[in-house]
């Protein structure tokens, strides 16, 4: 099963090549979160082909935490990604994340 851990800080680096950034928004005029998925890949090529992909598998969808973690933990074991990316957010913040 793959780990699940905390979010990495935006001065951090990325130490897996392949894994699922989970990211839920409180929103104070919604009773579930806000949940967006997403699968990050970088493959190294040949003459200037590396680089990172990313595949969106839930676009801002309100739902609990607990389907938001079940549906990372289904399709991380689904597809061999060793790690899962915890990121927490609380838009009534006014932190601008869309």
């Amino acid at each position: 099963m793959a780990r699940l851990r905390p979010s990495l800080r935006s001065t951090e680096t990325y130490t897996e090549t392949n894994f699922l950034r989970l990211y839920t928004a409180d929103t104070d005029n919604m009773p579930e979160p806000l949940v967006t998925l997403e699968h990050f890949s970088y493959s190294a090529g040949e003459a200037g082909q590396s680089g990172w992909s990313c595949l969106t598998i839930v676009n801002s969808e309100t739902m609990s935490r607990k389907d938001a973690v079940f549906i990372a933990r289904r399709y991380a074991a689904e597809n061999a990604i060793p790690v899962i990316y915890d990121c927490q957010n609380d838009l009534s913040e006014g932190d601008g994340w869309t």
